[in-house]
């Protein structure tokens, strides 16, 4: 059993919308485990075998429990979104039970990021429902909670990454055929500059934005105060 897994389109997707939150949660004692939808063998940069390669390198300094590649076609994803693609994300999130899934969020300019959250999302759907034969028994997990790629959108929670930014650095700079300086990691604004805006709003160095579409429970003050 797993208490985060974390669903990324691409090898370097994970690291860099949760890069900081991945390691704070490994270190903080959880299971965490990163499943990538594809091998990115259709960018640019690099080839299958070397992102594959990267994206073990990238896990060993996140500190996760295990990386996997799904082995889908990279750049088809969003051309056709198939019953078989969302079943495999079903029997994973089967498989391994995680308390806390994590998603790209569904607003995004890559159309493969697009497809990713909404097959995803229907995976953890289907993985609760007794009958649906996957190989492994009905899990429904706790939490859906996305992250951001190119997309913005206002969170529900950021989380203060400050102590492991440079963590989220060094995994980010193990791709090294995608990302030759980390100053020069594409994002829709610097990747920086990003993680200051989000820590400024909660006045921390750095801070990562995540959004969830069902409402958080808050039974007891102390769930949401400080002690």
């Amino acid at each position: 059993m797993l208490d985060v897994l974390v669903f990324g389109p691409h090898p370097d997707d994970a690291e860099l919308g949760a890069g900081g939150a991945i390691t704070k949660a490994v270190v903080e004692g959880l299971k965490v485990g990163i499943i990538d939808l594809t091998a990115g063998e259709m960018g640019t940069l690099g080839t299958k075998e070397i992102r594959l390669k990267e994206a073990q390198s990238a896990a060993k300094k996140l500190g996760v429990e295990f990386r996997e590649n799904l082995g889908l076609p990279d750049g088809y994803l969003g051309l056709d979104i198939s019953q078989e693609d969302i079943f495999a994300v079903a029997k994973k999130i089967r498989q391994y039970q995680p308390k806390i899934v994590l998603a790209p969020y569904w607003i995004d300019r890559h159309p493969d990021h697009v497809a990713s959250s909404e097959i995803i999302t229907k995976a953890a759907h289907y993985a609760k429902l007794k009958k649906f034969k996957l190989e492994y028994p009905q899990h429904k997990i706790q939490q859906l909670i996305y992250y951001e790629l190119n997309g913005q959108f206002t969170p529900s929670f950021i989380m203060d990454v400050s102590d492991f930014f440079e963590r989220k650095k060094e995994a980010i700079m193990s791709h090294k055929s995608q990302f030759k300086e980390f100053s020069k990691v594409y994002l829709p604004f610097p990747l920086v500059e990003r993680c200051v805006y989000y820590g400024s709003l909660i006045d921390v160095s750095f801070g990562e934005a995540f959004m969830i579409r069902d409402s958080l429970k808050v039974d007891k003050w102390k769930t949401i105060i400080n002690k």
